[in-house]
């Protein structure tokens, strides 16, 4: 017993700083309880880490201390081998009833006894309810964990995992019955419990880090131009004689100041200063200074830089040349009349209105390159001149040449026909040459658009015209091209490429058909 006794507290210990939480006698007890070695230290090694070098040590330490199993006192006992006696003939069966009888000697064989382990330790706790150190957040609404009380705001079920203190939801105090009787006595001992209660050492370390890295960050931002500025060799001074605004007794103080950088950074070693720390037993040498040297950092640089009582020279010259001007008398007191303020807009307004082309027939003479896609058979109908209007749902304001093209759809053979005969009976008995082709996709000419008028307009003005849309393109000067381009469309008036424009003006048109 004292051997048990001795390994049940060395278990316990070794538990308790593998586990990270005090292990109780219960576990120690229940690992014992295994009646072989195997099977403690299988059960180990479920509840720890074998990758852990730690954990594993244990285990290895486990078996040894705890040995092979003993031999029974009185020494070893010599055991004796069975022998199975043998068989008559005329009880023996057939091949098949003995393997039948072998085969459920050896099920019943694999059959063990069946072991049961109690769930609970002699308290009637469950063994899985373990406590860690601490306050931690915990959902077991009080089943694993005794209950300390309800938070008064939110209502939370506080247990003791999550332990007395400020809720782990919304913050208010929760403590028991017990230490609210002590906090109500508004004596010392309740200050100092309240102080306790309110108290978090995790919570406080983990601020105290965020702060840290917060003011961490702060500062990387703070300096952050001066730790990522690149210093060049050639730039490393400031440069005197490319700054043609300093004055004379400016320039030889600068130059008396890069003078001493350069000796400080380059001259002798015999100069140095170095400190014997013989108490922390180290060799200090005194830093320059110069090894991110700032010429904009540098105080005397600066002090030079700026402008003293007598300026710069060349300022002093522009003062006096401005002061000796004309008759070099100047009144600094002469009063000039506050100049009226004009609105912007107004100037913007008169200086750019008259720039806008007001007159249409410059309009109309224009060639802007404008294009509309048509269906045919109308697209070419219109180009020869036989189509005279064009019907459309929607206004424009266009004027002038405007380019015909066919869209991709081509006419079906009696949508032809019946436009034909539209047409013929339209113009009456004059004989009319309609087109031998319709191609589609490309560009097939060009009219003039005279005026669009609304429906209304163009039954006054034209009571015969053949369009009845709510608005019309009235066309004239019809010009179709002899080579047409192929090209897509776009939707209502749009422009054409300026490759295609130019070589459209260019190309060889026809003549419109005689009605």
């Amino acid at each position: 017993m004292p051997v048990k006794s001795a390994l049940s507290t060395w278990l316990d210990n070794a538990l308790s700083e593998a586990l990270g939480f005090p292990a109780t006698s219960e576990i120690t007890e229940y690992i014992l309880s295994f009646e072989t070695v195997d099977e403690q230290v299988d059960y180990l090694k479920e509840i720890l880490d074998l990758s852990n070098s730690v954990h594993a040590q244990i285990i290895v330490e486990f078996q040894s201390r705890i040995g092979p199993p003993a031999p029974p006192q009185g020494g070893p006992v010599a055991l004796k081998a069975y022998k199975k006696a043998a068989e008559p003939e005329e009880f023996k069966g057939t091949g098949k009833k003995s393997a039948k009888n072998k085969n459920d000697d050896i099920g019943k064989g694999q059959k063990g006894k069946t072991k049961y382990v109690s769930l609970y330790s002699k308290d009637g706790v469950a063994k899985d309810m373990i406590m860690r150190q601490g306050r931690h957040p915990c959902e077991c609404q009080t089943l694993k964990h005794a209950l300390v009380n309800n938070c008064t705001d939110c209502g939370r079920i506080v247990c003791e995992q999550e332990g007395s203190g400020p809720c782990m939801f919304c913050g208010s105090l929760v403590c028991t019955k017990e230490e609210q009787e002590v906090l109500n006595r508004n004596s010392r001992k309740s200050d100092q419990l309240l102080k306790k209660l309110l108290t978090n050492p995790v919570e406080d370390q983990s601020k105290a880090l965020a702060e840290q890295r917060k003011n961490q960050l702060l500062e990387y931002d703070k300096n952050s131009e001066k730790r990522t500025k690149v210093i060049d060799d050639e730039s490393d001074y400031f440069s005197v004689d490319s700054d043609k605004w300093l004055s004379h007794e400016q320039r030889d103080k600068l130059r008396k100041r890069e003078q001493e950088l350069r000796d400080k950074r380059h001259g002798s070693r015999l100069n140095r200063k170095i400190t014997f720390d013989f108490a922390g037993r180290r060799v200090v040498e005194e830093d320059s200074g110069l090894a991110n040297y700032d010429p904009s950092q540098d105080k005397i640089v600066q002090d030079i830089m700026k402008l003293g009582p007598s300026q710069s020279h060349f300022v002093q010259q522009i003062q006096h040349k401005t002061l000796t001007d004309g008759d070099g008398v100047v009144n600094p007191n002469i009063k000039i009349p506050r100049p009226m303020r004009e609105n912007p807009r107004k100037i913007v307004r008169e200086t750019f209105l008259p720039n806008r082309i007001q007159d249409k027939e410059l309009q109309v003479m224009s060639d802007g390159g404008f294009c509309m896609t048509m269906h045919q058979p109308y697209a070419s109908l219109l180009v020869c001149g036989i189509k005279k209007d064009e019907g459309r749902t929607w206004y424009s304001a266009h004027r002038g040449r405007l380019w015909i093209h066919a869209a991709s759809r081509p006419p079906a053979e009696q949508e032809i026909n019946e436009i034909h005969d539209m047409y013929k009976m339209f113009h009456g008995a004059s004989p009319i040459t309609f087109p031998s082709s319709y191609p589609t996709s490309c560009l097939l000419g060009s009219v003039d658009v005279d005026e669009i008028l609304s429906q209304e307009d163009y039954r006054d003005k034209y009571p015969r015209g053949e369009s009845s849309s709510p608005f019309v393109f009235v066309c004239s000067n019809p010009q179709e091209l002899l080579v047409k381009f192929p090209m897509s469309g776009q939707h209502k008036i749009y422009k054409l490429d300026p490759g295609v424009h130019q070589s459209a003006k260019k190309a060889v048109k026809k003549a419109p058909v005689e009605i």
